[in-house]
């Protein structure tokens, strides 16, 4: 289960993702479990292999027309982690993870380092 609060950026942080963001929040209101509002905040939740119940609240924020950031905070498996990550298109778009309450920048292998508990 990872645990976590982190933004995502776009990898150089000066470039804008590769998607929009109205087609992050299109992939994200299709996923199983996804409770999505239009101003970008959303909690999606199921339960692992388990029976755990997991959840994760966030928010999609945009600037100048294109997705600045996401806001991830909560825990869930890693495959439901990769859900969402891909709805603003990793792993083809580099990521920069922001740890919020330590605000440090790290990778995506330290990313998943951390935050497995």
């Amino acid at each position: 289960m990872y645990h976590f609060h982190v933004n995502l950026f776009a990898d150089p942080k000066e470039a804008s993702f590769a998607c929009t963001w109205e087609e992050a929040a299109a992939k994200f209101e299709r996923l199983p479990g996804m409770l999505f509002e239009l101003d970008g905040s959303f909690v999606v939740s199921g339960d692992d292999v388990v029976g755990r119940r997991w959840h994760v609240d966030g928010h999609l924020f945009d600037f100048a027309g294109s997705l600045h950031r996401v806001e991830l905070h909560g825990e869930c498996p890693p495959a439901a982690f990769d859900d969402l990550l891909r709805s603003i298109g990793w792993p083809g778009q580099p990521l920069v993870f922001e740890l919020v309450r330590e605000g440090l920048r790290i990778d995506e292998a330290s990313f998943r380092q951390n935050c497995a508990r």
